[in-house]
């Protein structure tokens, strides 16, 4: 004969264990989910001299970045492993990060940092119906990126916030 009130103890003992689990695992993914956005404001050595790479096509060196970082040039200093627990890290020595807008006001600052068109630059912007001549009148730097306002040649309207991944040389 079963013993109908002991395994429904046991299941709900069970329930009990698991629920605690499913919460414990939801407070650890709304970490991680939390940390990963706050990673985002930051950049390692890496990213840097990537980003320096794609716009000038010359490597540079971590110890350049180094001496940056010890001259106070690239904002707070933190160690990703310390303020980033849950993220998965890369290997290696200490992995420190800077901050986004720091790093990016000094490279500008840098002229490392510099803007693929000039004002007064003739540029085809991209649109939905093809490529339109235009030209930059003024010039945003906003984070990471450079907006741009142009001029349209066709209609004289001007347009505002284009990205610069919008435009290209005639």
């Amino acid at each position: 004969m079963k013993d109908y009130e002991q395994q429904m103890a046991r299941i709900r003992n069970q329930m009990a264990q698991l629920n605690e689990q499913l919460v414990q695992l939801e407070a650890e993914h709304l970490a991680f989910c939390e940390q990963q956005e706050r990673r985002l404001s930051y950049l390692s050595s890496r990213e840097i001299l990537d980003i320096l790479e794609a716009r000038h096509g010359r490597n540079g060196s971590m110890a350049t970045i180094k001496r940056w970082a010890d001259s106070g040039n690239l904002g707070e200093v933190i160690d990703e492993r310390e303020a980033f627990p849950l993220l998965a890290s890369k290997q290696g020595n200490k992995r420190f990060l800077y901050p986004r807008e720091e790093v990016f006001r000094f490279l500008h600052e840098k002229g490392l940092f510099e803007p693929a068109f000039d004002i007064l630059d003739r540029v085809r912007l991209r649109s939905p119906s093809g490529q339109v001549g235009a030209l930059v009148t003024s010039i945003e730097r906003d984070g990471d990126r450079f907006t741009y306002q142009v001029q349209l040649e066709e209609t004289g309207a001007v347009l505002t916030a284009i990205d610069e991944n919008d435009l290209l040389l005639p």
